[in-house]
């Protein structure tokens, strides 16, 4: 993961959430960000008092201080049995739209990766967001074509009531299934599409290509049953909303479009490929 001091570009940030955490949590922002300066004392002549004030923290700082204060309970490695309540990672990001066609104006993202721990043990990231939280840099709408998923309304309300009850008829297993289903499938068009190149289906913005940095707050974290790892192979899954994506590397976006679509066809590079 790169260093807190390299240049970072976010193409997502959790202005709400973060702010959240910050205030629930009492975290400061504000040591060492004032200085007093006192003029040299001279006979007769008042001494003038300074107070000089720095800049509003930066987005690199806020994180830098969340960082820090959830360090002990942040898991990278998921070597640990459920449950989480924050992870973090760095590897191959792929955002796309959630087509919720019961909401028209449900601006609904969802943002996947994988990680591979030391044990060996494949899990799934599934964080969603709003769109509103995105960089400009990517796309307002993707190409909406091909599959959708049925269970994408009820995934939906499960990630706004922080995955603690399930309506409809899905367990709270089953739409941890759905949710890993639909973040690699939705969009496939046809026997010949590949889940596992974005690029290929409907429904999807971009992806950072290796080095995308992100930290989530968990809501859901369970291990797959034998029966549900037929969905990309994976162990566990974890479902929840982003703090942050970053890289160091901008030029690592890449955003789907006609020429894009046309290019891409070989894998992602890096072990955490989709």
């Amino acid at each position: 993961m790169a260093e807190l001091s390299s240049p970072r570009k976010y193409f997502y940030w959790s202005e709400r959430r973060v702010a959240s955490i910050i205030r629930d949590n009492g975290i400061d922002l504000t040591r060492g960000t004032t200085r007093k300066l006192k003029s040299p004392s001279i006979p007769f002549l008042p001494q003038v008092e300074l107070e000089s004030k720095s800049k509003e923290p930066t987005r690199a700082q806020v994180a830098a201080a969340i960082e820090r204060y959830l360090g002990g309970v942040t898991v990278s490695d998921f070597v640990t049995p459920p449950p989480t309540k924050f992870a973090r990672g760095c590897g191959t990001v792929a955002f796309s739209e959630v087509v919720d066609w019961s909401d028209k104006n449900d601006h609904t993202i969802g943002i996947f990766t994988e990680t591979v721990s030391s044990d060996g043990t494949k899990v799934a990231i599934c964080m969603f967001g709003s769109r509103d939280n995105l960089s400009d840099m990517l796309p307002e709408t993707s190409e909406r074509r091909g599959w959708s998923s049925s269970a994408a309304p009820s995934i939906v309300e499960f990630v706004r009531g922080r995955c603690t009850t399930a309506e409809g008829i899905w367990d709270q297993n089953d739409l941890a299934y759905e949710a890993v289903n639909m973040l690699l499938r939705q969009g496939v068009s046809g026997p010949d599409g590949n889940p596992r190149r974005p690029w290929l289906r409907g429904f999807t913005l971009g992806h950072i290509s290796d080095i995308g940095d992100w930290m989530m707050e968990v809501y859901f974290d369970v291990e797959f049953t034998p029966r549900q790892t037929d969905v990309g192979g994976y162990d566990r899954v974890l479902l929840g909303a982003p703090l942050w994506i970053r890289t160091p590397t901008p030029q690592a976006l890449v955003v789907y479009d006609d020429e894009t679509r046309a290019t891409l066809n070989v894998p992602l590079p890096g072990p955490n490929r989709l």
